[in-house]
């Protein structure tokens, strides 16, 4: 009896020996599946906020280098002061035109071009489309920018940074200022200074935590390739044609333009901003599956991205970017005339 018992002691004691030893390794297996799927989620993660950080860069040294090149010939074509640099990072030895100007201040306007570049090295330019409330180009697609204020003191550069604040809430610490185009009159007969500016910051720019659209004067914000405002294609159009009151005829360019979202959608349609829903119009957690938006810009949003894109990329474009009808002149030489009931060539320029 004694051995028969002891037989089956040791017979229990290899059944229990043999299940802690299973459990034991299932327990092993099962701490290093979830410790690999630890790590393989944390390195998901990771990326994921690299990647956002990342989706947009500041623009290379050399399209930077040709708009500062610009800015210093027309500081040296300038007789007016230029505006002094300042410790402020939004600011660079700009040229001003208007700083002299005598233009009344009523009959001035600045627009902001934001450049970047974005996760595929493409230099990308920030567009909105404004609200169908607005007086004016209701509707249309334009830069962010406005009428000069009081407060402004004379100054486009004070004037476009203020706007974009104002419209997109852009902050201006995100940005450096790298050159002032001429000055390009509206149908409105409005003096209009683009203020070209890049992407600094890249890191807070990329949060889009700032993107707030002003709902009474913008509908949506967005970004569109510059390159393909020098490309001769099917999306790109023309009309020559003169205004009213005008000496001449003028080109107005027109181009159909796929909408980029300012807004990083990961791939489980999830936003990377915290603070994007307060951006309702941006706000599409199935972009991807839909197709892109298009929008048609042209007039003088047109001709200023036309000539943003000949400085940076240093190149003509593939059409012919002014009107080349007999009599006919570029939108650039046009001026208001001294009583403001029409349009003039600037001194010293012949028609075509």
């Amino acid at each position: 009896f004694a051995r028969a018992f002891a037989r089956r002691g040791s017979i229990l004691t290899s059944i229990i020996t043999r299940r802690v030893s299973k459990r034991r390794r299932a327990e092993r297996r099962s701490c290093f599946w979830s410790r690999r799927f630890s790590s393989l989620r944390n390195n998901t993660m990771t990326t994921s906020k690299d990647d956002d950080s990342r989706r947009y860069r500041r623009i290379g040294e050399i399209p930077r280098k040709r708009l500062l090149d610009n800015n210093n010939k027309n500081n040296k074509n300038n007789v007016n002061e230029s505006i002094a640099s300042s410790n402020n990072n939004h600011r660079t030895m700009v040229t001003s035109s208007s700083t002299s100007s005598t233009e009344p201040i009523k009959k001035r306007a600045a627009v902001l071009v934001l450049l970047f570049e974005n996760a595929r090295e493409e230099i990308h330019v920030v567009l909105t489309k404004r609200s169908a409330d607005m007086n004016s180009h209701a509707g249309q697609v334009a830069f962010p920018g406005g009428k000069l204020d009081e407060e402004d003191l004379g100054d486009d550069i004070e004037c476009a940074l203020r706007e974009a604040k104002e419209e997109i809430g852009l902050n201006r610490n995100h940005v450096k200022v790298l050159t002032v185009l001429p000055p390009i009159l509206s149908a409105g007969l409005i003096s209009v200074r683009p203020v070209v500016c890049a992407v600094t910051d890249v890191r807070n720019f990329s949060k889009m935590d700032w993107l707030r659209n002003q709902p009474s004067e913008v509908e949506r914000t967005f970004s569109v390739r510059l390159d393909q405002f020098l490309r001769e294609d099917e999306r790109h159009t023309f009309n020559d044609h003169a205004w009213k009151n005008a000496p001449c005829a003028i080109r107005v360019h027109s181009f159909r333009v796929d909408e980029e979202e300012m807004i990083f959608v990961g791939k489980e349609g999830k936003e990377s901003s915290k603070e994007s829903s307060r951006s309702s119009s941006n706000n599409n957690n199935n972009s991807e599956k839909k197709k892109k938006k298009t929008s048609v810009c042209w007039g003088l949003t047109a001709a200023v991205l036309i000539e943003t894109a000949k400085i940076v990329y240093n190149k003509e474009p593939e059409f012919e970017r002014d009107c080349v009808l007999e009599g006919g002149a570029s939108i650039w030489d046009l001026v208001a005339n001294k009583d403001g009931t029409g349009v003039e060539l600037r001194p010293g320029v012949s028609k075509i």
